[in-house]
């Protein structure tokens, strides 16, 4: 029964990007829809999700008790991160493509799968040491990320210029990084915010997920998936996301003085499939939307089986 509610996690999620693949298939969205879908994520949903989440589920004393076992999500990002750099430039990923690369191979989606997931498998208990993950991953993604995919985009064909430094710290300090930042200056200051906006916060954070993953349906839906090939870079970038980063982190849980439970935690929230909002981010610094579609999707299938054998391993 834990098993079939943890994979129920995964289904829901491939069943929403069923639907927008259908709706795509059948001529609902315009394409000029489909360029407002990522910037609706990333200005609009994105922003207060963060900020309300941080509000709802931390307080100060809490939130500087455990950021000390945040030092291993951290490490284990940066680790895997590198790796997957070092082994992206010696197969010579392809062109435009290697900063999106490293980043599906480092971040996981933690909170829409990973709570479903953990939950099922360790109970309430195991809900702080999810989001001490959560907050670790987002400051790696809204940072290091997001500048690899923007700057795959600061080179096209002609051998266009590097966008400039004010650029780079414009894409750094991003909408959902800004909306993050807030969110943690509140919860330190014990700041409480009217109730009005919270929740108004909390509404618009609700279209995060829908949203990104009606995205991926209709990204999957223009690429004529009749024809899809498992290429060299696709492969390697799911086995980095679902073999190499569960294995960092439980490689580098004994050097850690953290409790048993916040550990597995910390290898599960490891081995769950590619974050959306690499696929969104790729779209809207145009790099190339359909690697960043593809490998959530099918990262998030794949899950179906790694999941469990990750779980019996536990």
């Amino acid at each position: 029964m834990l098993f079939l509610h943890a994979l129920g996690g995964i289904f829901g999620l491939l069943l929403v990007v069923a639907v927008g693949y259908i709706l795509a298939w059948r001529g609902w969205f315009s394409t000029e829809f489909q360029m407002l879908l990522p910037r609706l994520v990333t200005y609009v949903a994105l922003p207060p999700f963060l900020m309300s989440t941080l509000l709802q589920s931390f307080e100060r004393d809490n939130l500087l008790h455990m950021l000390y076992g945040a030092l291993l999500p951290f490490t284990s990002q940066i680790l895997t991160f590198s790796l997957a750099w070092v082994v992206g430039k010696a197969v010579r990923v392809r062109r435009g493509r290697l900063g999106l690369f490293c980043v599906c191979v480092s971040n996981s989606n933690t909170i829409f799968v990973g709570i479903p997931v953990n939950l099922a498998l360790f109970g309430e208990e195991s809900l702080p040491y999810v989001l001490l993950y959560y907050f670790a991953s987002t400051i790696f993604f809204w940072t290091v990320g997001n500048y690899a995919i923007s700057s795959d985009g600061s080179r096209d064909g002609e051998g266009r210029e590097r966008t400039r430094l004010r650029d780079n710290i414009r894409h750094i300090f991003s909408p959902p990084m800004l909306g993050f930042l807030t969110g943690l200056s509140l919860v330190m200051l014990k700041v409480e915010l009217p109730r009005f906006l919270l929740d108004a916060a909390k509404y618009l954070g609700n279209l995060t997920t829908p949203l990104a993953l009606l995205f991926i349906g209709i990204t999957l839906q223009n690429m004529d998936l009749r024809h899809l090939k498992i290429n060299r870079d696709l492969a390697l970038a799911l086995l980095g996301r679902l073999v190499l980063s569960p294995l960092v982190v439980m490689l580098l849980t004994p050097l850690f003085p953290i409790p048993e439970l916040m550990g597995k935690v910390f290898i599960m929230q490891a081995s769950l499939p590619v974050l959306m909002q690499a696929a969104i981010l790729s779209a809207y610094y145009r790099t190339d939307p359909q690697f960043g579609a593809l490998m959530v999707s099918l990262s998030t299938l794949l899950s179906a089986i790694t999941i469990p054998v990750c779980m019996c391993l536990l």
